[in-house]
């Protein structure tokens, strides 16, 4: 019930603004049918673009059912975070001519040129999760959260459950990553003013090694009072690392993303709290701002898809979510 609702709603927000547009049914602007749009995200393995892809395919769904139009899409990148093999994959996208591109911007200077290179051919490219922030980029609109709001929440949260003294960590997955430095920028800027000492650890991608990074920096100062972290992996890493030290109750842990491993830690107690930046949402708007600009030149908007703190108060709602693949 849950999701068929919230399903609804999504198709009515899509049928709301095509009429708000001056949509007519039976009227189009163009013939075209057929539309071929591809997500290029800076790795392509991780569960975090699991909800993401399927907001893009539902809002794909929901327009053919408004439009009569049939909208393919597929979701590319590299194995792991390589900015240099995902401007390969954009530039060969497109030369094979697709419609349209959703894509993170994970440099600031690396997609400039093909991103230009696809206006000029007219291919609309909607960056979603990570944008270029320089202002140099010629996308046309940016889907996901505000990285340094969004780390002045765990900074603040961070507060709310130390104190404003004490040493902590903070983990980093991808070194050079925009958006993660730019939520570190923000989580640094609450806690430079406070007298908390942090050090940060590259944890890396990999959760073997996430775990065998914090359990070593949580072994060499047993005076910490916590574990946090910037990005999906290392969060998931933080409930690991605490049940094996036998340090639950002790340390507190929080971070980034749904993760089922940091659900689950959560509701047993081993990590305190997550920031969700709902997924789903940078799937589905962007289709949606794709199509709207192809079919009927309405030029897409900015999107803030929040930071939402998630904790035992309100884990099982958004499992729940999360099952049904909305998170």
């Amino acid at each position: 019930m849950r999701k068929r609702a919230l399903y609804g709603v999504l198709t009515t927000v899509l049928a709301a603004t095509l009429l708000f547009a001056g949509w007519t049914p039976g009227v189009s602007a163009q013939e075209k049918t057929t539309y071929d749009f591809v997500i290029i995200t800076h790795s392509a393995t991780i569960p975090f673009w699991v909800p993401l892809v399927k907001g893009a395919q539902d809002a794909a769904r929901a327009i053919s059912l408004a439009e009569g139009v049939e909208i393919r899409v597929r979701h590319m990148g590299p194995h792991l975070f390589n900015v240099e093999e995902q401007v390969s994959i954009m530039e060969n996208a497109i030369q094979s001519g697709v419609d349209g591109i959703i894509a993170t911007l994970p440099d600031l200077n690396a997609f400039d040129a093909p991103v230009a290179n696809a206006i000029r051919q007219g291919i609309p490219v909607i960056a979603t999760n990570v944008d270029d922030t320089s202002g140099d980029n010629a996308r046309l609109a940016y889907v996901g959260q505000r990285d340094f709001e969004a780390g002045q929440v765990l900074g603040r949260k961070i507060v709310e459950l130390v104190g404003t003294s004490g040493k902590i960590a903070i983990g980093m997955e991808d070194l050079g990553h925009l958006s993660l430095q730019d939520r570190l920028k923000g989580v640094r800027d609450i806690l430079d003013q406070t007298d908390i000492q942090y050090d940060i650890l590259h944890t890396t991608a990999d959760l073997t090694v996430a775990v065998s990074t914090f359990e070593s920096w949580l072994l060499a100062n047993p005076d910490a009072k916590g574990i946090f972290s910037v990005d999906q992996t290392g969060t998931s890493a933080q409930g690991t690392a605490i049940r094996n030290l036998g340090l639950k109750g002790q340390i507190v842990s929080g971070g980034w993303d749904l993760a089922p491993a940091t659900l689950q830690n959560i509701i047993d107690g081993y990590t305190h709290f997550t920031i969700d930046q709902t997924p789903y949402l940078q799937g589905y708007y962007p289709v949606v701002g794709l199509y709207l600009y192809l079919k009927y030149g309405i030029a897409p908007s900015n999107v803030d898809t929040g930071a939402t703190v998630v904790d035992a108060s309100n884990v099982h709602d958004v499992i729940a979510l999360s099952e049904a693949g909305y998170r």
